[in-house]
């Protein structure tokens, strides 16, 4: 039985969303099944033949060449995804480190259980140096493990809180924590935990996790800020927050190839954001069949 929707969660959505209608039907529907052809391990066009003997029909996304969307469930039970020439990851979740620059040392700040990571060593070509870091210590464990069954040979894992690390990268993915408003499609009991006191309390954290990220960007480095929940205090309020804290800090436009995008939320409740907040991309449910996502990518000037 699912959780019944908070009032208050539907009329903050109402407020946000371009279309009601839409998007509280399609949030009522599973999504479609999604997975990466780990290109560490395998040839995309031999993972795809194999799945054509298995009469697993497949389409590729637009703007992943290595990402693909199914029906069938059967991905995951393949001997290519236990031995890890696939990956079973959510569309919205491979958009992040295509908007990350390959340098030669990458931090994926909050990095469990390895989706992210293990994307961009596969962008990396196993090339350069990533730091995967996780502050639970319980996440780990899949982390770990994802990076072994996917042959990933350039990342060091690190358990650490982001507030007390030291270095310098040429990127970082924060990937930050939030209250998982986009992914109720595959967990509707995400909404039993919701509260608005929960979102304030990650929005607090969250300004303090992108101002240390973007400290320890080298010059001209980028980071690259994701999250999978809706409310603008966890999305433009926070990179709003970096923009009036943090002198040098540039605005790039996000875009995705062939899929739909919204501006950022100019304003929210009594506070208005940076003119600039409009480059960031929002991602609703309805206009792609996906989760929902936030992805805003700044350079360090």
């Amino acid at each position: 039985m699912k959780t019944t929707m908070n009032d208050k969660f539907r009329e903050r959505i109402s407020r946000m969303v371009d279309d009601q209608k839409a998007f509280f039907e399609v949030i009522e529907n599973n999504m479609p099944y999604a997975f990466r052809v780990n290109t560490l391990k395998a040839e995309r066009k031999q993972v795809l033949e194999r799945f054509g003997k298995y009469g697993i029909a497949c389409k590729q996304l637009p703007f992943c060449k290595d990402g693909f969307v199914t029906d069938d469930l059967r991905v995951g039970s393949t001997m290519e995804h236990f031995m890890g020439h696939v990956y079973i990851q959510e569309v919205v979740s491979m958009i992040p480190p295509l908007m990350i620059d390959l340098g030669r040392v990458i931090l994926d700040a909050c990095a469990a259980p390895g989706s992210k990571t293990t994307q961009l060593a596969a962008l990396m070509e196993n090339k350069g140096v990533l730091i995967a870091n996780d502050i639970d210590y319980n996440r780990i464990k899949a982390l770990n493990s994802n990076i072994e069954r996917l042959g990933v040979l350039n990342t060091t894992v690190m358990n650490m809180n982001l507030m007390r690390m030291d270095g310098e990268f040429d990127s970082i993915l924060l990937d930050a924590p939030c209250s998982a408003e986009g992914t109720i499609r595959k967990n509707w009991d995400t909404l039993s935990h919701w509260s608005e006191k929960l979102v304030i309390s990650n929005s607090s954290r969250q300004k303090l996790l992108i101002l240390k990220a973007y400290d320890m960007l080298k010059e001209g480095g980028n980071l690259v800020y994701s999250t999978c929940t809706f409310g603008p205090e966890e999305n433009e309020e926070v990179i709003d927050h970096l923009l009036e804290k943090r002198d040098g800090v540039t605005l790039e436009k996000v875009s995705v190839k062939g899929f739909r995008t919204s501006e950022g939320v100019g304003e929210w409740g009594k506070k208005t954001y940076d003119f600039d907040i409009k480059k960031v991309a929002r991602i609703w449910p309805h206009h792609n069949n996906t989760g929902g996502f936030f992805v805003a990518k700044v350079t360090k000037g």
